[in-house]
């Protein structure tokens, strides 16, 4: 076949002229990489022979054309683009349109924009109900992040202020006395102290109080709780023997109870860990 531009002979095949660098081949255009499973392009037929007009010299380019660049046709707007980006188009003007209809504005009527034009808009009132689930979870983070001496007072605060609840002093007149019903309400009192500084201290919920202070203030506390927990029981130790309400023997006429011996014993272990945690005060 001929070339387009120099009109020489060239091959069947040829995809650029070799005398003139022309493009034989429109598909070279084509950026795009050949497909995988593209099944080959059919054999090229060979051009006609061009007829040479009269006044034509063969191998003579057209003034104004530039050497090695065939002549393109220019298309319509909109004609030449691949079809991925007509697509692309298509979809954006779907999702745009989605947009509007879901748009709030358009489902208010007029009548509701006039009935509410000129009003206030209602206060926010922010919802400060307590999640249950994410209370027991930050007071698990919390417990666990705590140091063990922390824990360990903590713990027999704890344990300290629950044994008031349970009986002190069993005597043969009244019976089962609970602590929290007896002079046992001080420490009651001293125990809810002592586990009010732990938390304030540890959860920092007093950024300008000196961390110093509510250590004093739990171990002052825990210290006096244990103390009145030994005076308790000297005063409910009375080995005199009296005649039981229950049956024909003969009892002591005042003993410590179960919930005394409790108190003592967390007492202890309130004050251990509260010494213990001196060298975490400040951290």
């Amino acid at each position: 076949m001929k070339c387009t531009s120099c009109k020489k002979n060239v091959a069947d095949d040829a995809a650029v002229c070799p005398f003139c660098d022309a493009v034989l081949d429109a598909s070279l255009y084509d950026a795009s990489p050949p497909e995988e499973d593209e099944a080959p392009p059919p054999p090229r037929r060979p051009a006609p022979k061009a007829v040479a007009k009269p006044g034509v010299k063969p191998g003579v380019k057209k003034p104004g054309t530039k050497p090695g660049v065939a002549a393109v046709k220019k298309k319509p707007a909109g004609s030449n683009l691949p079809r991925s980006e007509q697509e692309y188009d298509d979809d954006a003007k779907a999702e745009k349109a989605a947009k509007a209809a879901n748009d709030w504005r358009s489902q208010i009527s007029e009548e509701d924009w006039k009935e509410n034009q000129g009003k206030a808009p209602e206060k926010f009132v922010p919802n400060k109900a307590m999640d249950p689930e994410l209370a027991m979870g930050a007071t698990k983070q919390y417990l666990w992040e705590l140091p063990l001496a922390d824990k360990l007072a903590l713990f027999g605060t704890s344990v300290l202020l629950i044994s008031t609840f349970f009986p002190w002093k069993e005597t043969v007149a009244e019976g089962d006395v609970l602590g929290v019903f007896s002079s046992g309400i001080l420490v009651t009192i001293l125990a809810s102290i002592a586990v009010a500084g732990i938390i304030i201290r540890t959860r920092k919920t007093m950024p300008t109080l000196n961390p110093l202070l509510p250590w004093v203030a739990q171990l002052g506390a825990v210290g006096i709780s244990g103390l009145w927990c030994l005076v308790y029981m000297k005063l409910a130790w009375d080995s005199t023997e009296a005649m039981s309400p229950v049956g024909n023997f003969t009892v002591w006429v005042s003993k410590p109870a179960f919930g005394l011996i409790l108190a003592l014993i967390a007492g202890i272990t309130s004050i251990v860990g509260t010494i213990f945690g001196l060298k975490d005060v400040g951290r």
